[in-house]
């Protein structure tokens, strides 16, 4: 079964990296109407009608998946084929050469934003159901062979750029219907019982919760692209156009690439995407206080860098969409969705307010640089006010949690355990949970009140003379046991006597993943139990 996975996993490495190097092409050479000046601020029509194509779709997907009337790999890739060779194919047989360059341009742009919206969002629904080992290692491997292959097309004469874009696409398609038919075939009937169970496990979520969720990662992400469209647009026909336009576009997404690779082999589970936006920030802030000073000198290592740091930001977060489709199987398609929707509107955004930017500065003699600048920190310095406010509401309910005395912690132990007071597994539902899950009615063998309230201790009825660290003791016990992202913020209610249901609700899962990621931690702390979970991190992380 081993060697099934491996094959898998070496298809999607390839479906997936010629998917995004046929996108990457098409993006670059505007679907081949710009065979030498690659870049895509040269086509401002084209890339209006892509974003603008692909934020109606990401509306229509995402309303659709947060109602759960998707199902899984229900969005077939071939289409995406077929668009994305019409588009090529009405570039290079000059159909479009009667017609005004804008209209063109923007045809071409509707067309690429449909392709390469199906594109991405087929590709992470896939790696959503692989094991995240393997799909990080498919991602990574991927975006290496995007990057060796836009870099060759950027030496190859214009006529070929058709060729390699339509071949890769094409094989990146076949490539995911291999997949599809591998598990078919060997899976047989239990591949269907799989998606039917994890379409029986899709709930309805809502706007505010999926905001509450993931709103200050995507917030982290949509900026930057928003930043990236104002450079571009705000330096067009003035003396710095250089700063962009002489950036060749493989540079940054090499340098981008090799970043996301070190990152995804250093460690499995990769950074938050506040993580990574807290890193990119001073970098971003630097060059934007240097361009009114010494843009003239920084020319397009600004843009590249910039670019760059948008490009690391990208990649990383197609990282977190797997992440988090995993852990929640039924935010795949909507994740993707707000993902490519969020990032085309944003840039949108920025590509408009990058005009504005230049018609101030020409009309009313205003620095050019000084202008950008000031316009650009503002949603910087928002978004890292959202991050820092984000990270404290963190910080403070779990120090609360580590704060409690030994008499309040078992009083709010035995509320959590007792159905009565927070409506918590009874006796009845556990029974029940045993019939249906087999032995995760063993898992959690603190459902009795009194069980949990006699099993504390006498010693945890002293205060803590030294308050102690929370987070540090959390981080190491959970490095100590090697658990995983999600695990260890499961453990982390866990240790506080948290119910399943309790924790299902405050992290906005369902109960059945919350008993997954329970096993798995009471498989890897080799534990029977929540009150041995609690005995265990407090001996271990404050010395008890």
């Amino acid at each position: 079964m081993r060697d099934f996975a491996s094959r898998i996993a070496a298809v999607s490495a390839c479906g997936f990296g010629l998917s995004k190097a046929a996108t990457s092409i098409g993006y670059l050479s505007a679907m081949g109407s710009v065979t030498r000046n690659v870049g895509f601020v040269t086509e401002l029509w084209f890339m209006l009608a892509s974003e603008a194509v692909s934020l109606v779709l990401a509306i229509v997907v995402a309303s659709l998946a947060a109602r759960g009337h998707l199902r899984p790999r229900s969005i077939p890739q071939w289409q995406a084929l077929l668009v994305f060779f019409a588009g090529f194919l009405l570039s290079a047989s000059g159909v479009l050469a009667p017609v005004p360059e804008p209209y063109s341009a923007a045809l071409l742009g509707c067309i690429y934003g449909v392709a390469s919206f199906l594109f991405c969002i087929t590709w992470m629904e896939e790696f959503a159901y692989q094991d995240p080992s393997d799909s990080h290692k498919s991602m990574v491997t991927g975006l290496c062979i995007q990057t060796v292959l836009v870099v060759v097309v950027s030496m190859l004469p214009g006529f070929a750029l058709t060729f390699v874009a339509m071949a890769s696409a094409f094989i990146s398609v076949l490539c995911h219907f291999d997949i599809v038919m591998r598990k078919t075939g060997v899976l047989g009937e239990a591949a269907h019982g799989e998606l039917s169970s994890a379409c029986e496990v899709f709930e309805p979520v809502t706007a505010r919760a999926f905001v509450a969720k993931f709103g200050t990662a995507f917030a982290c992400l949509f900026v930057l692209v928003g930043v990236v469209g104002i450079l571009h647009t705000s330096v067009l026909g003035s003396s710095f156009e250089h700063i962009v336009g002489g950036v060749s576009m493989w540079i940054p997404l090499a340098f981008a690439t090799a970043v996301t690779a070190v990152a995804g082999l250093a460690a499995l589970r990769l950074p938050d995407p506040t993580s990574v936006y807290k890193a990119v920030l001073p970098i971003m802030l630097a060059l934007l206080t240097l361009l009114p000073f010494v843009g003239d000198y920084l020319g397009s290592l600004a843009g590249g860098a910039m670019i760059a740091c948008y490009d690391v930001c990208g990649m990383l977060f197609l990282f977190f969409i797997v992440d988090a489709a995993h852990g929640h199987r039924q935010q795949s398609y909507l994740l993707s969705s707000v993902y490519m929707g969020g990032s085309n509107g944003f840039l949108a955004l920025g590509l408009g307010i990058g005009l504005l930017v230049n018609y101030l500065s020409g009309d009313y003699d205003i620095s050019l640089m000084t202008l950008l600048a000031f316009v650009a920190m503002y949603p910087l310095g928002i978004a890292f006010v959202m991050v820092m406010r984000r990270s404290m509401q963190g910080v403070r309910p779990a120090a609360d949690g580590s704060n409690l005395g030994g008499q309040a912690q078992a009083q709010r132990l035995a509320q959590d355990a007792n159905p009565s007071s927070n409506g918590a597994l009874g006796r009845h539902e556990q029974a029940h949970e045993d019939g249906s899950r087999g032995d995760e009615g063993a898992v959690d063998n603190a459902s009795d009140s009194s069980d949990v309230a006699a099993s504390i201790p006498e010693e945890r009825s002293e205060v803590f003379p030294v308050e102690p660290d929370w987070e540090a003791a959390l981080h190491s016990f959970a490095e100590r046991y090697g658990l995983t992202k999600r695990e260890t913020e499961i453990c982390s209610y866990l240790v506080r006597g948290r119910s399943a249901k309790r924790i299902a609700e405050e992290l906005f899962i369902s109960e059945n993943t919350v008993w997954t990621h329970t096993k798995n931690v009471y498989a890897k702390t080799k534990v029977s139990g929540k009150d041995d979970l609690m005995n265990l991190f407090e001996d271990e992380a404050f010395g008890r």
